[in-house]
């Protein structure tokens, strides 16, 4: 009976949706539990991408302006729910994504402001089109925005004019995590291009891997690191132990898709600094029921103590049944996700062992980096 036989389809469907999700490389990963756990508002990073225009060209795509009425409505919704944390960048909206949520921040209170950490990246500097630094107001004008020029710097010197840049978007003294932000992505800087730049290696300068007795790379000890000509690796250590930030993290892709880094560059970082240099690493894509490409990240940041903070969990929208071309981040999507508990739990999700998965992106598109 085909109705019978649809019917034990389904069945067995609604089985197979119960049961855990393990991927089949998951077996020798001990550190990855394939049972879900609920996470508090307090566990999730809201990425703030989606609260800006897109940058156009020389950024993250041309998205329209949300405005900052919605900026503010947004933060403050997450924030009235719990959320403490804030992820953003000088890549997202060319500047535009700092500014918002700087100008959302501006707007809370003394009390609301004191728990937050802000947590931007660097890697891509911004001028005017007449070559002043991008620090002031675009103003809603997304002609002049996108007119903005995008240099990737990844020495110790673009990590400090990158900072300071960020500092005077946002409109705060401090922020709490400083990330090296998508080295050799592809975006400005592609493979095969005769200008390409290999911006990892610039990134870590002179030092690097050391032979493993048992051959292959092993990571350095800090007694062992070589300080190069000035890599951002370097910087961003320096900057930290000045107190100028508490973290040093990475933001990359930890997927495969032709346009976006591999898993390995995270790897070549991770493995090329000195052990101690990452407080965490946000991987954007890897990790998610559609795609696992980032397993092999995850153990390496389990063995070295990083902390791992995972963007783009709803695969850009397609998990929660919109697509890669609609994503948008707003008061109301922000309050729905963080009222629903079902929303904050995932089968995917590795088990509060180090490095315990502490970013949950609850915007449409996913938050990745």
């Amino acid at each position: 009976d085909p109705g019978q036989d649809n019917a034990l389809r389904r069945q067995r469907a609604r089985a197979a949706a119960r049961q855990p999700f393990v991927h089949a490389h998951m077996a020798d990963a001990p550190f990855l539990s394939p049972h879900p756990r609920a996470l508090a508002p307090s566990d999730i990073v809201l990425g703030a991408i989606w609260i800006a225009p897109g940058g156009g060209e020389q950024g993250d795509g041309a998205r329209g302006d949300p405005g900052q009425d919605n900026a503010t409505a947004t933060v403050s919704a997450a924030i009235a729910h719990g959320v403490r944390e804030f992820d953003t960048a000088p890549w997202y909206g060319a500047g535009a994504s700092e500014e918002r949520l700087g100008g959302a921040i501006a707007a809370l209170s003394e009390e609301q402001r004191q728990p937050l950490q802000v947590g931007t990246k660097a890697g891509r500097l911004y001028t005017e089109a007449d070559g002043r630094e991008a620090t002031g107001p675009f103003g809603g004008d997304l002609h002049a925005l996108r007119t903005r020029v995008c240099t990737n710097d990844y020495s110790a010197a673009g990590a400090r004019r990158s900072l300071a840049a960020s500092l005077a978007r946002l409109g705060v003294p401090r922020v709490h995590t400083l990330r090296i932000h998508d080295p050799n992505d592809n975006s400005n800087n592609r493979r095969g291009d005769p200008h390409f730049a290999d911006e990892v290696a610039e990134a870590l300068g002179e030092g690097g891997m050391a032979d493993s007795p048992r051959g292959g790379p092993r990571v350095l000890t800090a007694e062992e690191w070589r300080p190069g000509e000035g890599g951002m690796v370097d910087g961003l250590r320096a900057m930290r132990d000045e107190g100028a930030i508490s973290q040093v993290g990475l933001g990359m892709n930890c997927n495969r898709m032709p346009h976006q880094g591999v898993p390995e560059e995270i790897e070549r970082l991770v493995k090329g600094a000195p052990q101690g240099t990452f407080d965490s690493a946000l991987l954007a894509g890897g990790w998610n029921l559609l795609s696992q490409d980032g397993l092999a990240t995850l153990q390496l940041c389990a063995r070295c103590g990083v902390a791992v903070h995972v963007a783009g969990v709803f695969a850009s929208g397609l998990l929660l049944g919109g697509d890669m071309r609609h994503r948008v981040c707003g008061m109301a999507q922000v309050t729905a996700l963080l009222e629903t508990p079902q929303a904050c739990s995932s089968a995917e999700t590795p088990s509060r062992t180090k490095p315990r998965v502490r970013r949950l992106s609850i915007v449409r598109g996913g938050g990745a980096s």
